[in-house]
């Protein structure tokens, strides 16, 4: 099915204004499995002839329980028109479906991009990732744990590691108990056997605890007025970060709150046109700009 899907005539025209060059989209392509539900992803790329080019999968967020890969259409389809493959994925929610679900999933994403590289035009040895909130916390788990939490999903010859990750407003460590709104997320997400059982389960789901001097460079981008994933988190996975050496951008969002809307701000910051450069800048360094 996902081959049908992936033949040119399943394409069509992106319309969005501002792209630097036309762009086509595939749309609902299953990716692999998970348990009972078939996850699937919205793939963009530049128009015209298909060619080996970076890929960049996008992650929703949505507290782990919400959310869907349409939340990424304008953002995918403008990295698409620089010259990128781009796959927006949904993947299984809590609580219905706890860690590592969602992980599982994700990486089950990477994976399928290699193994269908000829038709998607990627190039399977510059693949990346970029989420927000939740999704942030996903891209994470996806760069830090190669071989880990891999799931049954399909695609199981081809490797999910990535070479960049980008993270919106992420939590990083799922321990903390504050904010009251991300500590009820994260046991919802983690689901532990009880109350005894909830700091092991969050650290078991947390990025902080799967930093290594392996990881591929990071670009953490957060709101310093975001009161649902407190700033901190970025700083202190930063932190966790460069302290082995792996290559972190930390951009620190002047009155952004967790959506990037101004909290108490002059009206020209934030600057969400200045944000969307930084990723751009971000990519283009480490997965390479096609044309």
């Amino acid at each position: 099915m996902a081959e049908e899907s992936l033949r040119p005539a399943a394409f069509t025209p992106v319309d969005i204004e501002g792209l630097e060059r036309p762009v086509v989209a595939a749309t609902e392509i299953p990716y692999g499995r998970g348990g009972d539900v078939e996850p699937q992803l919205d793939l963009y790329r530049p128009a015209g002839e298909v060619s080996r080019r970076p890929a960049v999968v996008f992650i929703h967020g949505g507290g782990w329980c919400g959310g869907e890969k349409e939340h990424y259409r304008d953002l995918a389809a403008q990295v698409a028109s620089r010259g990128y493959t781009c796959a927006s994925v949904d993947y299984r929610l809590s609580p219905q479906a706890p860690f590592p679900a969602a992980a599982e999933d994700c990486k089950c994403a990477v994976r399928w991009l290699r193994a269908h590289a000829r038709e998607c035009g990627v190039d399977a040895d510059r693949v990346g990732v970029l989420g927000g909130s939740a999704g942030a916390h996903l891209a994470a788990m996806v760069a830090l744990t190669p071989g880990q939490f891999e799931g049954e999903g399909g695609s199981p010859d081809f490797p999910s590691a990535v070479r960049a990750s980008v993270c919106y407003c992420g939590p990083f460590d799922l321990t903390v108990t504050s904010p009251p709104v991300l500590a009820d997320a994260a046991e919802q997400f983690v689901k532990p056997s009880g109350p005894a059982d909830r700091h092991a389960a969050c650290w078991r789901a947390s990025p902080m605890q799967y930093v290594t001097s392996s990881a591929p460079p990071f670009l953490l981008v957060h709101g310093d007025r975001d009161d649902i994933v407190p700033v901190e988190q970025a700083e202190r996975f930063a932190a966790a970060l460069q302290a082995v050496g792996v290559p972190v951008e930390f951009v620190r969002v002047r009155y952004g709150n967790h959506g990037f809307e101004p909290v108490g701000a002059p009206a020209t910051q934030p600057d969400a046109a200045a944000v969307t450069f930084c990723v751009m800048s971000f990519l283009d360094s480490h997965l390479g700009r096609v044309g």
